[in-house]
This record gives structure tokens, C-alpha cells and sequence, in this order.
């Protein structure tokens, strides 16, 4: 009897496999997402809370000018030596300013302030008139005679054009020099006031002494003659009557009333002016500022469209279009040919969006001088930060979304100086300022609507900094995906079912 083995056939069965673990029961699956919010929560509130809570706490060299037209007084003909008061001003706004770091004083003409507040260089100008001397020394005499008098005055002049905050700070950093001025000029005022008050008083007393004495000679005179009784009477009605002068000084010589006196104490007249008028539909001198805003958005969110429809097009993601979920074959190009492609499209929309924004900008009343220049800038600023939000999607991947809102909004608003001035911020948003697109894109387009887009306005500076962040942005971008592609392999290269190309 043979015996045979027997053969086990091919189609055997197989251990089934194991069932893929559901994806809800790993505490990643719950956690990551929330830890992600939570984060954001908490770096976003510090930086833009941080950035713009307290402005007035991170003052450093904010620039105002200070004007000083005061033709001062002569030397009067009773000695009183001639005085520049508007001199003193500037001296003491100096002093404090050389105490620390919060303002970057300049001392200049009313032409130059003017320049300079018609190119958004300074934040305010206190600019002292030709009066104030003469003002001052008429409100010491008009306390005497009753007189009226003009209260020497100083105006400040802000732009709500350069910021909205930006005049509000510049006043609340003047206003406290001038306070401190107004103190210091009424102690010199009151004393001189005092002063004026004694010799008026002696005046009148040595009027009314030469006037007695006159008369007790001549009475001494008439008594002699009457005989020794009543000459001695005549010496002793002198006696009595010697201080009479000075009594009747005191009740007849102009004094100083308890309402000059306090008029005198603080005797500065500040007054408020605005130097530029906004026109309708600036938003108060914040036009610029959304305009810029708008521009960021459109460059930030037009990107992360592009990035989600030539991904999807390409087959590295699926593209979900409302209940539709399309997946193509995947196209395994090269990192820096799709960034390219990518930033190319965004690029070449760009320009005619750019328009819109400008011709739908007008039709809402915006007014758009220049315009241009700011076609070309607009351009510029979307172009800019495509390239940083397509550097940032290379080098990071989906998590560059994130990376690019964190960069562009979260810090880029607090340090863009548009809605607190650059020298009101905190050392750190200062650093970062030169390397946000938003910094330079708010200054660009405030340059051009406010600020007649002369190379004075720093206009020619912003351009060159977006075209450095443009570039740059776009070498990392370059130098990621060739390294990525070298290390790694193309995207989804791995894949059943792709094309090289």
C-alpha cells in the first residue's frame, strides 16, 4: 500500500487580516486638535494683546517737532531785561526729552515742521507764535490795570492721517511738558506779577510821601510865622500824620485780584488743531489701514485657495467641492515646479484683482489719488505675501497654513504700525516690524493716499523691503523643495498610480 503526502493547496486560506483600529479611540485623535486651539489661543493673545495693550508703556523716540516763533520782548526802559519765554519752552521740552527715550524731539522751523507733517515724519508739532512774550508780559500788566489781556498760547498740531492713535498719543505726550511749562511760566508770571504789584505800591507812596512832606513844609512854614504855639502844633500834626502814605498806599496802589492770580498760576492757553483734514470715506485717517488689512487677506487667503485647488488638480490631496469628493491621478512634479506654478497663478490673478479692488474701493467712495502707483503697490503687496504664505506651505506643509496665520495676522498686525504707531510698541514687535509685509504694505498705501507718494514719505523704502520679502520668501522656498525633493522623493512619489512628469 502506497502512502502519499498530501499537497496543501494554493488557494489555502489565509488568516483574515485584523481590522484597522478605529481612529476614535486614540486619545491623539481627541487631544492633538484642542492643544492646537489652545495654543493659537494663547500665542495669539500675546501677541496681539501684547503687542497693543499699552502703548504708552513702550513710548520711545516718538517724534515731534517743536516750533518756536516767539520774537520775545525788549528791554523795557525801567530795566526789565528782554526775554524769549518760547525759548524756554523748548529748553525745558529738551531737558525732558533728554531725560529718556520717549520722545525724538526736533527743533525746527515752521517750513521744515510742515514738511515733515506733510510727509507723516512727525506725529504732532507744538509750534509757539510770535506773541507769546509779549502775551505774557501784557497778562502781568493787565492784573495791575484792569486791562484785558490775550493769555499766551501754544498750539499742537496732529495728523489723524499718520494714525488715529498716533495723534492721540502725541497729545497725551505733549500736553504734560506743556502743563509742566504752563506751571514753570506761572511762578515766573506771579512772581513777576507780586513784583509789579511792590513797586506800584512803592510809587504810589513815594508820590504820596513828597506830597505830605511838601505840605507839612509849607504848613511848618505858615506856623513859624504864627508864632512858637503853633509851629510846635504844626511839628507835632506832622509826626502823627508820617505814616499816613504808606497806609494810603496800601488801600490806593493797583493790586493783583485772587482771579488774576489764579489765571497767572496757569497761564498757558493750549490749543488743539488738525493739521490734515480727513476727506469722507478715509474712515477718520484709518482708510489706509484696511485697505492694507485688505490686501494681506487677499494675498492670504487667495493663496490658500490656489494651494487647495492645484493640489487637488495635481492628485496630491483630494478635492472636496461641497458634497462632491474628487480625487485624480497623482502628478508627482517637482516641489519647486509646483511652487512656482502655484505662486505663477496667484501672481497673474493678481494684477486684474488689483484693479477690482480699486474700481469696487471707488465706487464705495473711497477717494484713490494716485492710483497708478497704488495699482502697482497693491500688486506688489499680494504678490509678497503669496510668496511667503507658498514658502511657508513648502517648507512646513498643511501645517504652513497655520505657520503663515501665526507670521502674517497675529504678528504682523500688532507690529504694522498702523493702528499703534512703531515707536509705541514693545521692543520685540520693533524688531520684527522691518520683516512683515503688513509694516511695509500700511506704510506704502498711506504714503500714496495721504501722503502724495513721495520718496520724502519712506514710500521708496517699503518697496524695497516687499521686494526683499518676495525674494526671499522665494529662495527658502526653492532651497526647501530641492533639499525636500533630494531627502525625501517628489510628493507622493511612493503612490500607486502616478505620472511622472
Amino acid at each position: 500500500m502506497s502512502m502519499s503526502t498530501p499537497v496543501r493547496s494554493r488557494h489555502a486560506a489565509r488568516p483574515a487580516p485584523r481590522r484597522p483600529r478605529s481612529p476614535f479611540r486614540a486619545p491623539k485623535f481627541w487631544l492633538l486638535p484642542m492643544i492646537v486651539v489652545i495654543v493659537l489661543a494663547a500665542v495669539g493673545t500675546a501677541l496681539y494683546m501684547g503687542g497693543l495693550a499699552n502703548p504708552t508703556g513702550h513710548l520711545k523716540d516718538f517724534p515731534v517737532a517743536v516750533v518756536n516763533e516767539d520774537s520775545g520782548t525788549e528791554e523795557t526802559a525801567e530795566g526789565a531785561p528782554a526775554q524769549n519765554l518760547g525759548q524756554e519752552i523748548v529748553t525745558g521740552f529738551a531737558d525732558r526729552a533728554a531725560e529718556g527715550e520717549e520722545l525724538d524731539l526736533r527743533v525746527l522751523s515752521w517750513t521744515d515742521a510742515q514738511k515733515q507733517l506733510d510727509n507723516g515724519e512727525v506725529y504732532a508739532a507744538v509750534v509757539i507764535p510770535e506773541s507769546f512774550s509779549s502775551d505774557a508780559a501784557g497778562l502781568v500788566a493787565g492784573s495791575l490795570t484792569r486791562e484785558g489781556a490775550s493769555r499766551p498760547s501754544v498750539t499742537v498740531y496732529t495728523d489723524p492721517k499718520a494714525g488715529a492713535l498716533a495723534a492721540r498719543l502725541a497729545t497725551g505726550v505733549v500736553e504734560p511738558g506743556l502743563k509742566q511749562a504752563s506751571t514753570s511760566l506761572g511762578e515766573q508770571l506771579s512772581s513777576a506779577a507780586l513784583d509789579a504789584e511792590a513797586q506800584a505800591r512803592d510809587a504810589v507812596e513815594q508820590q504820596l510821601t513828597a506830597s505830605q512832606n511838601e505840605q507839612a513844609r509849607r504848613t511848618q512854614e505858615a506856623a513859624a510865622q504864627a508864632g512858637p504855639a503853633t509851629e510846635a502844633f504844626a511839628r507835632q500834626l506832622a509826626q502823627q500824620q508820617a505814616g499816613t502814605p504808606a497806609q494810603l498806599a496800601e488801600q490806593l496802589a493797583p493790586a493783583v485780584s485772587a482771579s488774576s492770580a489764579v489765571l497767572l498760576q496757569d497761564p498757558i492757553n493750549i490749543a488743539s488743531a488738525t493739521y490734515h483734514e480727513v476727506e469722507d470715506g478715509t474712515a477718520l485717517g484709518m482708510g489706509s489701514f484696511y485697505y492694507a488689512i485688505l490686501l494681506l487677506v487677499l494675498g492670504l487667503t487667495g493663496s490658500i485657495g490656489v494651494n487647495v485647488l492645484v493640489d487637488g488638480r495635481l492628485g496630491i490631496t483630494p478635492l472636496e467641492m461641497g458634497p462632491a469628493f474628487l480625487e485624480t491621478r497623482r502628478t508627482t512634479l517637482s516641489r519647486w515646479k509646483t511652487l512656482l506654478l502655484k505662486w505663477g497663478i496667484f501672481v497673474t490673478a493678481a494684477a486684474p484683482a488689483s484693479g477690482v479692488v480699486m474700481w469696487v474701493a471707488a465706487a464705495a467712495g473711497v477717494p484713490l489719488p494716485n492710483g497708478g502707483t497704488l495699482f502697482l503697490i497693491s500688486w506688489l503687496a499680494m504678490s509678497a505675501v503669496s510668496a511667503a504664505v507658498f514658502a511657508l506651505l513648502t517648507v512646513f506643509g498643511n501645517a504652513g497654513l497655520l505657520v503663515s496665520m501665526i507670521y502674517l495676522v497675529l504678528m504682523g498686525l500688532p507690529s504694522s504700525g498702523a493702528v499703534v504707531p512703531v515707536e509705541a510698541l514693545p521692543g520685540f514687535f520693533r524688531a520684527i516690524a522691518p520683516w512683515e509685509p503688513l509694516h511695509h504694505i500700511a506704510n506704502a498705501v498711506r504714503s500714496v493716499l495721504y501722503f502724495g507718494s513721495g520718496t520724502e514719505t519712506g514710500l521708496g523704502a517699503d518697496v524695497l523691503s516687499l521686494v526683499l520679502i518676495l525674494a526671499v520668501s522665494l529662495v527658502l522656498g526653492f532651497l526647501c523643495s530641492a533639499g525636500y525633493d533630494r531627502a525625501f522623493g517628489r510628493r507622493g512619489a511612493k503612490a500607486a498610480g502616478q505620472a511622472a512628469v
